[in-house]
């Protein structure tokens, strides 16, 4: 495979793209990844986009200068970073101190052409979880990829708790008021991600693209999925926890201590 970056075999990359790159993490399916790339360079941020979207697994959203990926970084839910140093407008320096400084833990890589040992070092002591020097191989930010993303699960807790829930997002089990809830994927899937954002109102564009991912679905597929799994929860919850938001999206949520009573 060529060193990337280089945007002369871009083109060539692309087109064997989906013989190199295929996925070792091979459930037959999962919620997907996002990751926010921020780099200016426009052949490089195409390579790198097209590279991780075939692996089937990610979703990569991307932003060409500092200002905007700290927008998108502080906007958006994101499982990793990949961040350029030398950005416009705001430099990757900046950025990721901005990001910890704000409390923000999402795991960082950093992407330099500069290779001294100083610079290496300021990245790591800013907050940077890992750092890549270009150029490099594609195979080389891919494993550097799925080693920060199985750090950061391993460090975040795998059982959510929500009212009479218990959520293990290691092994996709659902257990409701200690009786175990068999979901679909895609029911499970959904669940995980209203789960994540528990109390907060999720849009039916939202629920579509990080269920869904790049899949046709309509509006009215969500509805239907959300009907089945209210269904599925209520059978053994005592309580209603997912609600729906007309004209928004939906939200779950424990119920307030007075509603209990």
């Amino acid at each position: 495979m060529s060193w990337l970056p280089l945007a002369n075999n871009a083109a060539e990359w692309r087109t064997s793209a989906a013989h190199l790159l295929t996925s070792s993490m091979g459930a037959p399916y999962t919620i997907v990844m996002r990751i926010l790339l921020i780099e200016d360079e426009e052949a490089i941020r195409e390579v790198i986009k097209r590279g991780l979207e075939e692996e089937r697994i990610y979703s990569v959203e991307t932003a060409a200068d500092g200002v905007t990926g700290l927008r998108l970084a502080s906007e958006g839910e994101f499982a990793l970073i990949i961040l350029d140093i030398m950005l416009p407008k705001l430099d990757g320096w900046r950025v990721c101190e901005e990001l910890r400084a704000r409390r923000d833990a999402t795991p960082v890589l950093m992407l330099t052409a500069r290779d001294a040992v100083r610079d290496r070092v300021r990245g790591l002591d800013i907050g940077a979880d890992d750092y890549l020097t270009k150029p490099f191989d594609f195979e080389e930010l891919l494993a550097r990829v799925r080693a920060l993303l199985r750090r950061d699960k391993k460090n975040k807790s795998r059982v959510m708790h929500i009212a009479h829930l218990e959520i293990d997002t290691g092994e996709h089990r659902v257990v409701c008021a200690g009786q175990e809830v068999m979901l679909t994927p895609r029911e499970y899937a959904l669940l995980e991600t209203l789960a994540m954002h528990e109390g907060r109102i999720v849009s039916r564009d939202t629920i579509q693209y990080r269920v869904w991912n790049n899949e046709e679905c309509s509006s009215n597929t969500v509805d239907v999925y959300v009907s089945a799994l209210r269904r599925k929860i209520e059978a053994c919850s005592p309580v209603r926890l997912i609600h729906t938001v007309y004209g928004l999206g939906y939200s779950l949520k424990p119920p307030l201590a007075e509603e209990t009573t």
